[in-house]
């Protein structure tokens, strides 16, 4: 075993004692940093500005949307967002989404870089499995952060009802072009009835000089003799008796279908007029809400009068770790420069 080795080992190793000696020593400066510390971290805890903070969720604009159902084979009307959920929530924490009302209302109007000032206290994102952004403001009192929320969602409205336009205008020429054929086929429909009426007033009239027809030629047929000389005018007089009361026949179903359709007012346009009736409730239910439906408050804002930031109690707790770390640092950078400074000394002059 070298013993110069081991003298060199030894002096290398750092016992516990040495620890404890260390700390011994130097207790008095540890603590003047912990206290200079202490005092650094109460001075910026109670200089920073207090704040409080806001919480809301928002539920975007929705605009219905004809959707074809492949099961029943009829269009339907589904509500959808006129943007997803993640991009609004990415678009809120931009600095330019915010309109000169909104910097205004939250407090940042006449301060450098207020749109980026708004959004390091606007923060925003999208609960798991919800159809709802959740938003977070910081504010000086709660009053202002509601008041700045309230402004976010005016924001977000102008913002949304951009995209919306679009959707709506054509949900609305789908409205006027229904509508149009709506009133084109009531107007047929109306048409038909009159002419049902004027119909089955021609079929009646028909019907009575007919009946009269017969009438008569069953009076004079009791006086009529049939012979040879006379056969022809008998057969024709026969003939147009029977066509007559065949004619008759056919009046009379014809009267009760017309008398039926016009007592119910009954036209081939009904199943037309019903159908475009339909489609036009469906379309103007889908144009109010809840298919259709600016953006809105989700729940009521929720502004606690408990303060969120500065705390003081986690800003006092690193600084005694600070000052602690801070001084441990400076002492043993402190004792490894003498120790450099010895050795360098003591080494013989070549």
């Amino acid at each position: 075993m070298n013993p110069i080795i081991d003298a060199e080992t030894s002096e290398e190793e750092i016992s516990i004692i040495d620890i404890y000696d260390f700390f011994a020593t130097n207790i008095k400066t540890i603590f003047i940093w912990v206290l200079v510390a202490i005092g650094a971290g109460a001075v910026v805890a109670f200089s920073l500005p207090v704040k409080y903070e806001a919480s809301v969720m928002i539920e975007p604009t929705k605009v219905a949307n004809e959707i074809f159902d492949q099961v029943t084979k009829n269009v339907e009307f589904k509500s959808l967002p006129v943007e997803s959920k993640e991009v609004l929530a990415e678009k809120i924490k931009s600095p330019t989404y915010y309109s000169v009302k909104t910097i205004k209302d939250c407090g940042f109007e006449g301060e450098a870089n207020a749109r980026l000032a708004l959004t390091k206290n606007m923060s925003s994102s999208v609960p798991r499995n919800s159809n709802f952004i959740s938003i977070d403001f910081k504010a000086e009192t709660p009053e202002l952060a509601t008041v700045c929320l309230e402004s976010v969602l005016e924001n977000i409205i102008t913002q949304e009802n951009k995209l919306a336009t679009p959707l709506i205008e054509r949900l609305n020429i789908a409205f006027q072009t229904l509508t149009q054929q709506l009133n084109a086929a009531k107007a047929e429909q109306k048409q038909l009835l009159i002419y049902n009426r004027e119909k089955l007033t021609v079929a009646k009239n028909k019907l009575e000089a007919n009946q009269a027809f017969v009438d008569q030629f069953s009076k004079d047929a009791l006086s009529f003799k049939f012979d040879n000389t006379q056969f022809s005018a008998s057969a024709l007089l026969l003939n147009t008796l029977i066509s007559k009361q065949n004619d008759i026949k056919q009046l009379e179903l014809e009267i009760n279908r017309l008398q039926f359709e016009v007592n119910g007012n009954i036209t081939t346009k009904d199943n037309e007029v019903l159908e475009l009736s339909k489609q036009l409730n469906d379309l103007t239910n889908a144009m109010k809400e809840p298919l259709t439906k600016q953006a809105s408050f989700a729940t009521p804002i929720y502004a606690p009068d408990q303060k969120v930031e500065p705390k003081r109690s986690v800003i006092m707790l690193l600084s005694v770790f600070a000052g602690f770390a801070l001084s441990v640092m400076f002492l043993l950078g402190r004792k490894a420069l003498r120790h450099v400074q010895t050795q360098r000394f003591a080494k013989p002059a070549s």
